[in-house]
């Protein structure tokens, strides 16, 4: 990478975690420092869930989304020492709220009291099981939607656009495995996932109602780097619009590809992908072809 060169930062969200995923950060001398921060806010777990902890413990409900804004906000600050400033921020879901925090519009203990009040709220409308999420490949998001009005199956909602071609809906578990069956040979792929919240469905409603009242408490300062919107590719330039879009997107589909379509509209020369496993290069570039997109490994791989 050259001098000079403007990038964009796409963080990633819950689902996307690994195991051992910042490992190869383990003698860094700023990951030791920053990890040494968010072990005192975690218990003194944070170091150990991104090194060395098991799927078991780092993928629970509750845990996840913990490990990944942190996860986010500390890769996102290696890479800037590395090559400078970034010239935008995209997180993908909760990937915004690592990015909030990175452009210091919100501090670490009010996003991790906001996961935690969130979680507790979810716990009560939602069981373990009784939600479920699936990946559907192969089809445009408003051609799913009207198979699924006429399968019956509106209780499927859209949660995330990924790409062009495929879609993430959450709703009851018995109506995800029933639209799987009934939409085998429509699509390309149809594969559930691992999450039992529907986030970024109308089905957050009352968790959002219920958490509003004390986030509308929360300063927030104006990001000092440009954000993109998760739900629909707007830049955000106040702290005010940080905090409702946090609150909007737990209600409101993520859609990545007007995300992508944001990114490609800034002269940028590269994306600098923070998922552990590609996950959201690999989005970028079905959605933007042309679109430079490096890994994470770059940050320990030495490149320049």
């Amino acid at each position: 990478m050259k001098a000079g060169e403007r990038y964009v930062i796409a963080m990633p969200g819950q689902a996307f975690e690994r195991e051992g995923m910042a490992l190869r950060f383990a003698d860094n001398p700023s990951f030791k420092r920053m990890a040494a921060g968010f072990n005192s806010l975690t218990s003194g777990r944070f170091e150990e869930w991104v090194t060395t902890a098991r799927m078991e413990e780092i993928g629970d409900r509750f845990t996840a989304p913990s490990v990944m804004v942190l996860y986010g906000e500390i890769c996102a600050e290696i890479a800037a020492e590395k090559f400078g400033p970034p010239s935008a921020l995209a997180g993908y879901s909760l990937g915004f709220y690592a990015a909030a925090l990175f452009a210091r519009s919100l501090k670490v203990r009010d996003v991790l009291k906001w996961l935690e009040r969130v979680n507790a709220e979810s716990a009560r409308f939602f069981p373990p099981g009784e939600f479920s999420f699936a990946v559907a490949t192969g089809i445009r998001h408003w051609e799913l939607e009207e198979l699924l009005r006429g399968l019956d199956l509106k209780s499927v909602r859209v949660a995330n656009i990924n790409n062009p071609r495929q879609v993430v809906v959450a709703g009851p578990a018995t109506d995800i495995d029933r639209a799987g069956k009934l939409l085998k040979g429509r699509l390309m792929d149809c594969q559930v996932l691992p999450l039992d919240v529907p986030l970024h469905t109308e089905y957050m409603e009352e968790t959002r109602g219920r958490v509003s009242q004390w986030w509308d408490t929360i300063p927030a300062a104006a990001p000092t780097c440009p954000l993109i919107s998760p739900v629909d590719g707007r830049i955000i330039q106040s702290g005010e619009m940080v905090k409702s879009e946090m609150s909007r997107a737990l209600t409101a589909p993520n859609d990545w590809v007007s995300v992508c379509s944001r990114i490609s509209q800034m002269n940028i020369d590269w994306v600098l992908d923070l998922s552990p496993g590609g996950e959201l290069g690999r989005m970028v570039r079905w959605t933007n072809r042309d679109t430079v997109v490096k890994p994470v490994s770059v940050l320990w791989k030495g490149e320049d």
